[in-house]
């Protein structure tokens, strides 16, 4: 079976609950998720066939803040060259909206700039993951 590894910060849960529900509805996948400060090695990337990550927006476009130095340090083309990945994200359209899911389009960018393949254009969920479940399902099954 293919391994699947979904990597996330989350400050309000919300991203982690949209982790979840990906994990628990890709099909074809061994899924392991790991809160971002816990990745502590590269094992879980390096060994999965696809890596998801998941960051919430915060404040005016920015990285939620236990993803930041994940993103900083071990983002690297050492580890994403060649890896299959896709991103997932949330945010608030109706207070942010120019702001909306930028986590998601700046973590897109750096596995880009990486070398990895972007393998489907980001989940962006607006608001609670509950009124948007079945967007994130079909992303999901789609993976």
């Amino acid at each position: 079976m293919k391994k699947a590894t979904i990597i996330f910060g989350s400050t309000t849960g919300n991203t982690e609950i949209v982790a979840d529900k990906i994990a628990e509805t890709m099909t074809g996948y061994d899924v392991q998720v790991i809160y971002v400060t816990d990745a502590k090695d590269d094992t879980a990337v390096k060994e999965a066939d696809l890596v998801l990550y998941g960051c919430s927006t915060m404040g005016l476009g920015e990285l939620q803040d236990d993803f930041i130095p994940y993103y900083e340090n071990r983002m690297t083309p050492a580890l994403l060259k060649g890896k299959n990945v896709a991103v997932f994200g949330l945010g608030d359209k109706e207070n942010y909206e120019d702001y909306f899911c930028w986590a998601a389009d700046i973590l897109s960018k750096k596995v880009t700039e990486c070398g990895a393949n972007l393998v489907c254009p980001p989940l962006k969920v607006d608001g609670e993951p509950d009124d948007n479940e079945a967007a994130v399902v079909a992303w999901a099954q789609a993976l």
